[in-house]
């Protein structure tokens, strides 16, 4: 049997015409100009065809031959491997198998993004060293310095007794894994807080005003505290970093096109996932605030001057950030 192709020279991609003699039982001939090439079938190295691309059969000095009609080498193939690799191709060419491979390989990825990945950012948040969340909250404090946030304009006598207050409420907090500290700062845009990975929690000046009683305030620190606790800062960035590798590896290379998609799975992702990091801290703050003050209901009427300042949002709550704020209002309820 002679079988009609074409072969590549040792570490060349040049392309010349070839014809592989079978004819002889455990040994085959190469034939390509004035080159002849004889081998046992030992020695070979044979690619039997995956999908849609041929076989080849591989010399030990580098020289590689593929058959002008697939068919005719890919029966030798056959003929020649072992028989693993017969039902291995028939899968390949089957569209159910197919179809199933590719349904199974959707429910896994699914399955990794909304347990997977969580669960292994909650475990390696907790086995990094403190010195990473510490040194992250500090880098991020001074960048928020230098782009974004102003000195505290309130006055020095209104900040020591917030924060000795607060430090009051400390001793009925369970235990967590960062020493607080409350730091002010004035921004702008609107009235908010938010902690930092090394258990800073900044409070802008907005807030401090919008707040009519020092419970109303406390909720939405206690609320970061929240945040704190559950080290969301932390498996937030961790969560970041593993959809960041993953779609990177999807992608296959780190073009701009690569980029944006990355950048666009980790937006969200990171979005729904801090749903849910909202709901638990408010739960954290709300226990709270049952154990100091009796009620809930300080934390529900910031949140309603949030509402009213804020206004309902027009994104889909799927691309929100936090949950609807109404929500959140009736859970406390």
């Amino acid at each position: 049997m002679i079988i009609k192709g074409f072969c590549h020279p040792p570490l060349s991609s040049e392309r010349r015409e070839a014809e592989l003699d079978c004819s002889q039982t455990g040994q085959v001939t190469l034939r390509c100009g004035e080159h002849v090439i004889m081998a046992s079938v030992a020695e070979l190295q044979i690619s039997p065809p995956l999908g849609a691309l041929p076989a080849s059969i591989g010399f030990a000095d580098g020289w590689q031959f593929k058959a002008g009609l697939d068919y005719e080498l890919a029966e030798w193939v056959r003929h020649n491997t072992i028989q693993p690799q017969r039902w291995v191709h028939r899968l390949e060419r089957n569209w159910l198998a197919i179809v199933a491979s590719v349904a199974l390989v959707v429910v896994l990825g699914l399955s990794v993004y909304r347990y997977g990945i969580p669960a292994a950012s909650h475990a390696l948040t907790r086995l990094l060293p403190q010195a990473v969340p510490v040194y992250l909250g500090e880098h991020v404090l001074e960048t928020l310095d230098e782009h974004m946030l102003s000195p505290s304009q309130l006055e020095a006598q209104e900040q020591w007794q917030i924060q000795d207050r607060f430090a009051l409420l400390q001793d009925n907090l369970p235990p967590l894994p960062f020493e607080l500290n409350i730091v002010f700062r004035s921004w702008p845009h609107g009235p908010n807080a938010f902690a930092l990975s090394d258990g800073t929690v900044v409070v802008l000046d907005s807030l401090v005003e919008m707040a009519t009683t020092p419970a109303e305030l406390d909720s939405i620190l206690l609320h970061e505290v929240g945040h704190v606790y559950h080290q969301h800062v932390m498996e937030s960035v961790v969560q970041s970093a593993l959809i960041s590798v993953a779609a990177a590896l999807i992608v296959g290379d780190s073009s701009g096109m690569a980029d944006m998609l990355t950048s666009t799975g980790v937006f969200v992702a990171s979005s729904g996932y801090s749903r849910d990091a909202e709901r638990e801290a408010d739960q954290f703050a709300a226990e709270q605030m049952l154990k100091n003050y009796g009620t809930t209901e300080p934390m529900a009427a910031m949140f309603n001057r949030f509402m009213e300042h804020y206004g309902d949002s027009e994104l889909p709550e799927w691309l929100q950030s936090h949950p609807e704020l109404e929500q959140r209002i009736q859970a406390l309820k």
